[in-house]
């Protein structure tokens, strides 16, 4: 049996195989979908109820407001989602997805969704607890990651 060490070692070497299967995952369904890759993301963004707000979508993704309305624009052509007035100010827009494409979406991921249903429903509330810390950290520590890369292009040029 594995001491602690040994399965740390094991996780660590796993996660980037996990994490590269998945981002091929997402890209065969963006292209299942004829849309690209951020786009799908933005709509997973929409979907979770991340955020509705232009702005802070824009941010989300890593994009310019300009390259946003680009890539917003593109979604309304492929009916993934659409620009609404804010019910609460309506000043202000907000992006909203589109039900046919989340149905087609669903179903494009119901086998990994049924698989990681399964799976969780096997974790006691430890485990589950554990599981969701280590998703909420690893999120802010790979954004904070992200936000502190040095650009390589500046360093290449000089």
């Amino acid at each position: 049996m594995p001491d602690q060490r040994e399965l740390a070692t094991a996780a660590a070497l796993a996660l980037p195989r996990f994490v590269g299967s998945t981002a091929l995952f997402h890209a065969a369904v963006a292209g299942r979908m004829g849309v690209t890759a951020t786009e799908l993301h933005c709509l997973h963004l929409l979907h979770g109820g991340v955020s509705d707000s232009p702005t802070e979508l824009a941010r989300l993704l890593g994009m310019s407001t300009g390259a946003f309305t680009r890539l917003l624009d593109r979604m309304e052509q492929h009916r993934l989602a659409e620009r609404a007035p804010d019910p609460a100010d309506r000043r202000r827009l907000v992006v909203r997805p589109l039900p046919d494409r989340m149905a087609e979406l669903a179903e494009l991921y119901a086998p990994m969704a049924r698989f990681v249903g399964e799976r969780l429903a096997r974790f006691d509330r430890r485990q589950l607890t554990a599981l969701l810390e280590f998703l909420t950290d690893g999120t802010a520590a790979a954004e904070r990651s992200t936000e502190q890369l040095p650009d390589v292009t500046q360093a290449i040029t000089r």
